[in-house]
């Protein structure tokens, strides 16, 4: 684990971060080259892509607190004691987090978003940022890795890994663990080339191509949370919030994968 690039004693980047930053702005610079042929224009993708920026921000921190109001409300006392004491430290444990479900709805939201205000055509800009999403979302999780959140399960077999101790996180080094953060980092960088490939090629039709990557995650984030270990992320019964979440957006990937939000626009 390695959360933190120490430049000078005073200085440190998180490198959660850090890493993140840079697969967004590598994800809004190869979208803006994709743009024209998706009838977009290279301005339209850099403004959304800010929007999808705040949308990102607010969402995933928006989510991340709503998994954590359960607790605060049983634990309410000790919660309102705290933040009468150290109202930093309650704040840091309410939204000290990001949930990327959050993250994605915030973006596609922010798009959305200016879309309405500057009269844009919708559909074209979610082609264009459907390859890139999985491109930027890698390389968070890669950033999840290096910060040590989001670990897996005990496991004891071939590609384990082993924290080193971290007091925030003091379960994390107690044994070896699966990489999930690395696996889902796979996982989005060979869903990133396939619909690079297809974009390049022009396979599918508007909006398909964002149906494809929600299938795609969906499926994929529902098996990989099995493979989880940091319990506390919330969750509703035997489903963790990502399984509920993932259920809940894979008929709005048939949806778009038919075909049918092309014909509900002609």
């Amino acid at each position: 684990m390695f959360p933190f690039l120490v430049i000078t004693e005073k200085i440190k980047i998180p490198l959660y971060g850090a890493i993140f930053m840079i697969g967004f702005f590598l994800a809004v610079f190869l979208a803006r080259k994709m743009a024209p042929r998706f009838q977009g224009t290279k301005e339209d993708t850099t403004y959304a892509a800010a929007y999808a920026a705040i949308g990102i921000l607010i969402g995933a921190k928006l989510l991340y607190f709503i998994t954590k109001l359960p607790n605060i409300i049983v634990k309410r006392d000790s919660f309102l004691l705290l933040f009468r004491e150290a109202p930093l430290q309650a704040l840091e444990y309410v939204f000290g987090g990001f949930v990327f479900y959050g993250g994605l709805l915030g973006a596609i939201l922010g798009v959305w978003i200016y879309c309405r205000q500057y009269k844009v055509s919708f559909q074209p800009l979610l082609d264009i940022f459907a390859p890139f999403i999985p491109l930027a979302h890698g390389f968070g999780r890669i950033g999840c890795f290096f910060a040590g959140c989001c670990y897996g399960k005990e496991y004891h077999g071939i590609f384990s890994v082993r924290f080193p101790y971290n007091e925030q996180i003091p379960e994390l080094s107690e044994v070896p663990r699966v990489p999930v953060q690395l696996i889902e980092a796979g996982l989005n960088f060979v869903m990133f080339g396939i619909l690079f490939y297809m974009a390049k090629k022009k396979i599918c039709k508007r909006g398909q191509m964002m149906g494809i990557y929600l299938i795609y995650y969906t499926v994929a984030r529902f098996l990989l949370e099995m493979l989880r270990g940091d319990v506390l992320r919330g969750g509703v019964g035997i489903l963790s919030t990502s399984q509920l979440i993932s259920i809940l957006l894979i008929p709005v990937g048939v949806y778009l994968l038919t075909g049918r939000m092309e014909k509900n626009n002609r």
